[in-house]
C-alpha cells in the first residue's frame, strides 16, 4: 500500500505526463494544420485550430 506522500508524488507525475502528452499532440496537429474539437461555455462542441488551442492552453498554464 502506498503512503499518502507516494500517492501525491504519483499524482503529480501523472499530471505532468498528461500535460506534456497533450501539448505534444497539439504541436503535432498544428504542424499538420489540423483542428481539434472542444466545447464552448455551454458545453456545445466547437472546432478550433490546433494553433488556437495551443495558445489557449498556454494562457491557462501561464506559459
Amino acid at each position: 500500500m502506498m503512503s499518502e506522500k507516494e500517492m501525491i508524488e504519483q499524482s503529480e507525475r501523472l499530471d505532468k505526463a498528461l500535460k506534456e502528452s497533450f501539448m505534444k499532440m497539439l504541436e503535432y496537429k498544428k504542424k499538420l494544420g489540423l483542428t481539434i474539437v472542444t466545447c464552448d461555455k455551454n458545453g456545445r462542441p466547437i472546432e478550433i485550430s490546433a494553433e488556437e488551442a495551443e495558445r489557449m492552453v498556454a494562457e491557462r498554464l501561464g506559459k
